[in-house]
Formats: C-alpha cells, structure tokens, sequence
C-alpha cells in the first residue's frame, strides 16, 4: 500500500516539525536580559500576603539592576554597580514548551545545581519570587 509510507513520512515531518519548535524554545534563554522594576512591582502590589514592611523595602530601588546573559551552556548575572557578579555559571535544559524553559542552573554557595522554571512572556522572561510568587520580570536588552 502506497498510503501507509505517505502516513509514516507525514508521521516523520510532525515529529521532526515538533523537534525543531522544541529546539526553538531551548534557545529562547540566549541573550541579554535586564531586570524590569515596573512589570516587577505591578506584578508585587498584585500579590496578597506580602508584609507592608517587606513590600516598600522592594519598591526602593530594588529591582532593574541586574542583567542576566544566557549564552548556550552558561549564565552570569551581576548588578549595574559592579556589587555582585556571579561568573559565568553552567547550566542545562531539562524542558523547554511555548511558554516555559525549565532549566538546571548551577549554584556556586550551594556547589549543586538548581531546577528553575523561567517562563516566556513576549520580549520578557520572569520567574516566581520564591516567598511569595510574584513575577520577577527581566526584559531581553536589544543588540
């Protein structure tokens, strides 16, 4: 039967077609990405049970000075003034999706890698604060 290689070769398309839309998302980490304070800080005032203490202390100047760089196997982030710059530190992914990268990033003071889910929104990425789930958003710095 003729119909049966014409089903496989269609069969081979969508799951090569569905490798390459993978692929695609694995790679939408690589760049530059400057913390957003303001998609930050609407995203914080959103999120109930925050102390009121906690929450002036983050809207101070906090967020919109790192810059993270995703390169293919590594990552660096460091703040504006030279504070803090973590080296380039390795990482792995371990799922990609339209709207997520999961990605196991390398923890120098832990010496041990760390699952962390970074999800795809537009020119930007954000990741939960830990403590209370708001957004951490980082938008991609142009060329």
């Amino acid at each position: 039967m003729r119909l049966l290689p014409a089903l496989q070769r269609l069969a081979l398309l969508a799951a090569l077609g569905c490798s390459a839309c993978a692929a695609a998302h694995r790679n939408a980490l690589l760049g530059v990405w400057r913390s957003d304070a303001e998609r930050t800080l609407v995203s914080m005032r959103a999120t109930a049970g925050i102390p009121e203490e906690r929450r002036r202390a983050l809207a101070d100047d906090y967020y919109g000075h790192l810059t993270l760089e995703y390169a293919a196997d590594t990552v660096r982030a460091r703040f504006d003034d030279g504070a803090y710059d973590s080296g380039e530190r390795p990482y792995r992914i371990v799922d990609a999706a339209r709207d997520r990268v999961v990605t196991d990033e390398w923890n120098e003071l832990l010496r041990q890698f760390e699952r962390t889910t970074t999800y795809l929104d537009g020119d930007c990425i954000y990741g939960l604060a830990a403590e209370y789930g708001y957004r951490e958003y980082f938008c991609r710095v142009p060329r």
